[in-house]
This record gives C-alpha cells, structure tokens and sequence, in this order.
C-alpha cells in the first residue's frame, strides 16, 4: 500500500537527456538537472505544455521576493539567463515550503485536486474520462492504446493527466457532484458567455524552446508586461497572484466564475475543474476519477496574466459586452490544425503600431524586450536561434468532444522578435503572398478542368490544391525560416526565397498540365460567364498562372539581372 506519492521527490516527469535517453523525474530532479535535459515530454504532446507551465509557476513562486521595477525585473532575468543553470539553495526552499501541498494522495490537500469530491448520483467515472488517448469513440485521440478503455493507471501517468485535463477537459454536460449549486435536471452544463474548456483550450498555446530546459524555462519567464512597462505591471510576486498549491483553503465543489486571472501565477495552473483521482483498495493504482466544472474565466481581456498566446480585437465581443468601437477586447487567437505554424507567424511576430494594444504572445514580446534592454546592437543575438512550439487542441461539437490535436515547431531567429527588425516584415510579406500565388495555382487548376469541359469543379478540389501546394513548400519555408537571420540581406533573401516559390509553383503546374487528359488542348466556355472572357484553353490558363505569379511573387531574377543589381549596388557603395 502506497500512502503518498509527492510529485516534487518522486519521478513523474518524461524528459529526454542530452544525449537522447529517456528519464523520467521529479520536479526538484527537473530544475536540478535542467541544463542536461533536451525538454519535457509525455504520454501524448500536449501533455508538455500543461507541465511546463507548473514548473514555470514554481519559478515565479520562487523568486517572488525579488519583486522591484521593470528595470530591476530585467537585471534579474538577465541574471539568471546567464546563470550555469538554477540557484537550487532557492528552489529546494521553495519546494521544501509546500512540499506537502504537492502529494498526489493526501487526504485533505490533494495537488491539484479537491478532496472528497463525489457525485451525487454514482460513485466514479472510469479513467477515458481522465485519458484523451484512451480508445473510446467520441474522446480518443490518436490513441497507441488497444482495446476498449483502461483499468488502471500508475500515479505518475495519473499525474501526467490530471495536469492534461485541468488545462484541456472538453466542455458540455458534466454529472453533479456534492455541494454544486448550479444543478439543472441532474445536469451542470458549460458555463454561458465564459470558457468552458479547459483554459489551454481557449488559446492557441506558444512557447519558446533553447538549447536545453533551463533555456527553455528562462525564455518563458515573462517577468513584465512588454506592452506597458510600468511599474505596477510586474508580473513576478504580484500580491494575490498565487498558485493553488499555496492556499490553505481546499476548493469548494461548486463551479466559480473567477472572470478574470489574478495574475500569471494564477494563469498558469487556473484549475478548471474540480477533479478527484480515485485509487484500487491496496492505493497502488488510479482506477477511476470525479471530474466537475471549477474556476472558469472569461476568454477577454486576460493578456495581461496569459502570456502563451496571440491575441486579436473582437468587434463581435465588444458588442456582447456593450462597448464602443475603440474599446473592442482582446480574445485569444486559436490554432487551425490543418494550417502549419509557418502559415500563421502574422500575428505571431507582426507588433502593434500601438504599443499598449500589443497582439503578440507575451512572451515573444518579452524577449525582444530583453534584446532592446541588453543593448545588444542590430549584429549580435542573445538568444541565437530559438525553436517555436506551439501546441493546443481542437474541439467537436459545442466543444463536448475533442476533434483535432496541434502540435507543430519551427526554427527561427531570435531577432525576428524584435519590433525594430526589418526581416520581419519580409518574411510575413513571403508568407502572404505565397499565399496568394497558391491560390492563383487552384485558379489555374480550376481553368484546366474547365478547359476539359469539366465546369462544376468543387470547393473541395480546390482546397486539396492548395494543401497540396502547401505540403509540398513546407520543407523549403522551414529551412528558409531558420536561416533568416542578421547575417542575411532581408530584401535579398525576400526576392531569393519568392523566385524558389515561383519556380516551385511552376513545376506544380506543369505536373498538373501533363496530368490532364486530352481534351484539355481542347478549348471550352467556362460555366457562369455567359461568353464573357473568352473560351478557356490549356494555353490560355498557363498563361493568366504565370501572369498572376509574376504579379504576387515578381519576375524570377535571371543571372543577367542579378550581376546588373550587384553592380548596382556596389556603384552606389563607393558614392
């Protein structure tokens, strides 16, 4: 019989080593040996991020008492970015102060959980209710598991996806559980106008990767708001900003709505449900759960606290809210599980011409904040090249099922997260008209088929079009991607990069033309033109394509007109 197991002493934790092995540890093994550890993995990906943002909460929690300016903010951060790795004497402080608070099995203060939660009506649910991968019709998600659900769990993976279902749990009817005041016919539904979902899976969830965990912490740890810079918008120590490990209260059974975060403390392990982790009679296993609603916020106006997500003006929700243009709020973007991360960097890196309405991620923000404040000069990088992960889940039918997962990363320069740097906007300006020219290869594909005197092409051929398209300009945007940095010439690089996608394009093309049959020398009146336009032909549909192409993307550079732009260029060097 096991009486506890304390997620700070005992392993729980999948890491991958430096050298690629794979570990499994506790929290206090986790900050102690950071800087040999390549990241944090899990059961499923988007296990990752819930876990990451509990170790940056103790990071925040542990260093509150350094509290101060946002200049002597950055002076601490700097401090320990460059640091070997973790003041551990303050960490193991930390972590001894409430060490208690982190038993997965304590019978009054359970971590994460709401002791002697039961419902009214049966007495526990089985663990597909805990599990996203198990194999249950409406909730398994690309599951590895076989056959028809599971029996038991051990407490590190119970661990694991109590953290998962605090941050994700799909929205919808939920069974009542004793104490809950908002019982209708023996049901709790979502709460109406507020997040119902776990809190992760209102967002489109980004975080920054380094070299090893330690960097990868440090890098999230915004210790300010970027956007305002003032003094009482420190987000470290903040007074009633408090992770729940902390209250001496346990969590009453019903469902609050909080509204707001209290701080990025707060944000970072919001519990949104009420859950009880059930174990077998010899407490050696987890056998099942009770899962209600818990702490639910409002998706507005949170930037503030939430610092792992784009954000964007919702007109739609100002006049929900009764307020005036002008003073639309702030939603969080979410993620489109059939786009890649490249195809949606805009709001990513793209910064606000109004510094006190910034849209981008925090901590995107955070970091070129630090570069400004280091003084490093527009040649040097802090940070180097960093990788973007962003991760999330998409959701079915009124949010009650989950119906995609997202998890795509991206190598990138640092500098792009700065607002003064120029190769941003030609990389976004890349990406939107690769976008563009896409579009004009469907157009294209479109006048093929017509040309064959197939006129009723669907919307669904023409999506597989573009997808195709994007598939195959993937490896080249990701290598281009990592390779835009200071050393590059920006405008240069631009032109380089759109003549690749140009020529890619091309060859596409050309594919889709030796694909056609034969009629498709043929010529044929497009449907819905009425004669206007002229009849379609094969050579009259290559020819608006390359006309388009050269439109969005520019004429391909030729040797000639390349040697003629050096010299140029060197003529105006020696002026």
């Amino acid at each position: 019989m096991v009486d506890h197991f304390n997620l700070i002493s005992d392993p729980w934790i999948p890491c991958v080593s430096a050298d690629g092995k794979s570990v499994e540890l506790s929290l206090r093994e986790l900050f102690a040996q950071a800087t040999e550890l390549r990241g944090i993995t899990g059961d499923i990906p988007q296990q990752v991020m819930p876990i990451l943002r509990i170790a940056l909460a103790v990071l925040y929690e542990a260093y509150a008492d350094r509290r101060g300016t946002c200049e002597e903010m950055s002076d601490l951060w700097m401090e320990v970015w460059e640091g070997d790795g973790f003041d551990m004497a303050r960490i193991d402080a930390y972590l001894s102060r409430y060490e208690d608070r982190f038993d997965l099995l304590d019978a009054s203060k359970p971590f994460f959980q709401t002791p002697d939660l039961q419902y009214t009506a049966k007495d526990l649910d089985p663990l597909d209710v805990l599990i996203a991968d198990v194999p249950k019709a409406e909730r398994a998600l690309f599951t590895m598991r076989s056959g028809d659900g599971i029996d038991a769990v051990s407490f590190a993976e119970a661990a694991r996806w109590l953290a998962f279902i605090q941050a994700y749990d799909t929205a919808g009817i939920k069974s009542p559980v004793v104490g809950n005041t908002q019982v209708t016919n023996n049901k709790v539904y979502a709460p109406k106008g507020a997040v119902g979902t776990g809190w992760l899976g209102a967002i489109g969830g980004i975080f920054v990767e380094g070299d090893n965990l330690f960097q990868t912490l440090v890098l999230n740890w915004v210790l300010y708001d970027p956007s305002s810079g003032d003094d009482d918008d420190v987000l470290l120590g903040r007074p009633g900003d408090e992770a729940p490990w902390r209250k001496d209260e346990a969590p009453t059974p019903d469902m609050v709505i909080q509204g707001r975060f209290h701080g990025v403390v707060d944000a970072l392990t919001l519990q949104s449900r009420r859950v009880r982790l059930i174990a077998d009679e010899e407490r050696t296993r987890i056998i099942g759960c009770v899962v209600c609603y818990g702490n639910i916020v409002h998706a507005y106006d949170n930037n503030g606290d939430e610092q792992m997500t784009a954000w964007y003006l919702s007109p739609n929700q100002a006049k929900k809210l009764g307020r005036s243009a002008g003073s639309e709020p702030l939603m969080p973007r979410t993620y489109d599980p059939s786009r890649n991360l490249w195809r949606g960097l805009a709001p990513i890196l793209q910064a606000s011409e109004e510094r006190h309405r910034e849209l981008r991620p925090g901590v995107i923000a955070w970091l070129g904040e630090m570069q400004h404040y280091a003084g490093w000069h527009s040649d040097d990088h802090l940070f180097g090249c960093v990788t973007l992960h962003a991760q999330g889940m998409a959701y079915g039918t009124q949010s009650s099922v989950f119906d995609a997962s997202i998890d795509d990363s991206l190598r990138i320069a640092s500098v792009m997260f700065r607002d003064d740097y120029d190769g941003v906007k030609v990389l976004l300006d890349v990406i939107d008209r690769t976008d563009k020219a896409i579009r004009a290869l469907a157009d294209f594909v479109r006048n093929l088929h017509t040309a064959a005197g197939q006129c009723t092409a669907s919307q669904a051929a023409r999506y597989d079009v573009i997808e195709s398209a994007y598939a195959q300009m993937d490896a080249m945007f990701r290598d281009r991607i990592a390779r835009f940095d200071k050393s590059q010439d920006a405008e240069r690089y631009g032109k380089q990069w759109r003549d690749d996608v140009h020529r890619a394009l091309l060859t596409m093309a050309q594919r889709y033309l030796d694909q056609s049959p034969a009629q498709a020398f043929g010529a044929h009146m497009p449907d819905g033109r009425n004669g206007k336009g002229g009849i379609m032909t094969s050579g009259r549909a290559l020819l608006e394509l390359r006309g388009a192409l050269n439109a969005t993307l520019g004429i391909i550079a030729t040797p000639e007109t390349t040697s003629e732009n050096n010299k140029t260029e060197g003529d105006d060097n020696d002026q």
